[in-house]
């Protein structure tokens, strides 16, 4: 029981930063609306930290494919308002808790939906840098977690109403403690560097 709950605190983190890799697309458009957006995306190997009763203890875990779909809403003053649900791949591997490494190495599934505000930084080339905040939640095995993630990007347009992105995002989770059967568990708060490209399409 208690391994299966410190799998969880470690799946969390991982989970957390699971919904920011895969962020919607933005670009420079002349008119307000809708717009829909497609993308896949992976996550970098991150290191995930805590303690047991005050002993510390260290683990690794990725996102190994996200892959996301939303919808949003272009202002026609460079800021957008979106949201969106993501299907992501996560793996947690081995963990080392005083000096033992217990194998925990896992596959799981996960489904993740955000909410972003985003800014382009409109110029006269057809290269349109922008950067994202993102508020998000995921869902694996009957647990969930929330975090923040933050996106930089480039997207340029292919047609009249379809563009091509491609963006480099930071998901942020939480600290998280809880006692287990007497035994006080602390993750620390990690973080995720991910990978994404992807279409944008007007309606």
């Amino acid at each position: 029981m208690f391994m299966k709950k410190l799998k969880k605190h470690i799946f969390a983190v991982v989970l957390s930063s699971s919904a920011f890799i895969c962020p919607m697309a933005n670009a420079d458009t002349t008119d307000s609306g809708f717009y829909l957006t497609a993308g896949i995306g992976t996550g970098l190997e991150t290191d995930i930290d805590g303690s047991v009763n005050g002993t510390n203890f260290s683990a690794k875990g990725r996102t190994s494919f996200v892959g996301g779909i939303g919808l949003g809403y272009d202002f026609n003053n460079s800021w957008r308002l979106e949201a969106g649900v993501t299907s992501s791949s996560l793996n947690y591997d081995q963990v080392v808790v005083a000096g033992t490494t217990t194998d925990i190495d896992e596959n799981v599934s996960a489904s993740g939906a955000s909410i972003s505000v985003a800014y382009d930084f409109e110029n006269d080339s057809k290269i349109t840098p922008f950067i994202a905040g993102t508020y998000g939640i995921a869902w694996a095995d009957g647990e969930s977690a929330t975090g923040y993630g933050i996106d930089f990007g480039l997207s340029t347009p292919l047609e009249d109403t379809v563009e091509l992105w491609g963006a480099v995002g930071l998901g942020f989770s939480p600290d998280q403690k809880e006692d287990i059967g007497g035994v006080s568990v602390n993750v620390d708060g990690g973080t995720e560097w991910g990978f994404s490209t992807g279409l944008r399409i007007r309606i």
